[in-house]
């Protein structure tokens, strides 16, 4: 809906951004008796850092990206997280209609260099009591040294994102796209609310949850978000007949990128800040030589902004009166999503639940 064909409305609560985790704050809420409004930049939902992602539920993958492993009480803390939203997305596929998606093979795979380094990394990730069984498989991992991960689980974020948007908006939910002119201001005191063009909401409640664009709504009450974008990159090819692809994602340490299987395609994503999708390329090109040539040339090449926190967790929490910021997921936006919905909505509704990622701001 734009904002053209609105009637009069007084939404229970806002939520700015329509990608995987302000869907998820909206089917949590929606569930828990609330009425949402989405306002979304975008044509539609779910086009931001979602939008070609790896496809990867990984718990296994929570450290933050400043280093290897984060500090082992905020690593557990992200991974604890990441089992439960797991489960929870698992529980919402099945509610969804979403069997293929459902009934994908188990666990990912990621690559390594040489013998050592793979040992080196299962014995950190042991020490952190994450599974990670050694494996070289010339179809899995390439007949690369490899380590699978049974805990992780995959599947296609943006077809997720798209039925959990239907059925929001089935159950009243309010989803307005192409919404650019969102302003955030104060009101009846310490009060903030939300404007649209000329449009002023009522709302009882204000999530921000729009991702790398976060900190930039927040700054218009002079707040400073600690969240920061990095670019990363993605490549998608048409899958071919006849050839053999492992069936799940395979992630390669190096570039932090992965090589996923769909349905009728196969997508590269990932890498660090890099100015354009060349070294992503190059690398697989370097990992898989004969079957990138088979794959041909990308059917597209797509580049989006990843929010990381600079913890390397979520921020999760009430910023002032009436107002909650839910973001800095990094490259964890689809493992946490689903948890991270349900947290928003506990803490809103007043719930006493545990909460490890509170907001902090300067």
């Amino acid at each position: 809906m734009r904002l053209s064909d609105m009637t009069a409305l007084s939404p229970h609560i806002v939520i700015i951004g329509a990608g995987l985790i302000g869907l998820s704050c909206a089917d949590s809420l929606l569930s828990a008796g609330m009425e949402v409004t989405l306002l979304e930049a975008r044509s539609g939902p779910v086009q931001g850092a979602s939008f070609a992602n790896s496809g990867m539920i990984h718990p296994s993958q929570s450290g933050g990206w400043a280093q290897a492993f984060p500090a082992p009480d905020a690593g557990q803390s992200i991974r604890d997280f990441a089992l439960k939203s797991r489960d929870l997305l698992e529980r919402r596929m099945d509610s969804l209609g979403l069997k293929a998606m459902r009934a994908r093979p188990r666990g990912c795979y990621q690559l390594f260099d040489t013998d050592m380094a793979a040992r080196q990394a299962q014995a950190d990730y042991a020490a952190r009591q994450i599974q990670a069984n050694p494996v070289t498989d010339p179809v899995s991992t390439f007949s690369r040294p490899g380590l699978y991960f049974p805990d992780d689980r995959s599947g296609d974020a943006r077809a997720y994102g798209r039925a959990l948007a239907e059925s929001v908006q089935e159950r009243g939910g309010l989803l307005i796209t192409d919404a650019t002119e969102v302003r955030l201001h104060r009101h009846g005191g310490s009060r903030v609310g939300v404007r649209l063009g000329t449009h002023r909401f009522k709302a009882d409640h204000v999530i921000i949850a729009c991702g790398a664009q976060s900190p930039a709504l927040l700054a218009q009450l002079g707040l400073t978000l600690p969240v920061v974008p990095i670019r990363g990159w993605a490549a998608d090819f048409a899958r071919p007949d006849k050839i053999d692809l492992p069936r799940i994602p395979v992630m390669d340490v190096q570039t932090r990128s992965a090589f996923t299987p769909f349905r009728n395609r196969i997508r590269l994503s990932g890498t660090l800040g890099e100015a354009s999708a060349a070294p992503l390329l190059a690398r697989w090109a370097d990992i898989l030589p004969v079957s990138m040539q088979t794959l041909g040339a990308p059917l597209q090449i797509w580049s989006g902004l990843r929010p990381v926190s600079q913890t390397g967790a979520p921020i999760i929490g009430r910023v002032a009166d009436g107002l909650w910021v839910n973001a800095g997921h990094a490259h964890m936006g689809w493992t946490l999503c689903a948890a991270s919905g349900r947290l928003m909505s506990d803490l809103i509704a007043g719930k006493a639940v545990e909460n490890s990622f509170d907001y902090t701001a300067t």
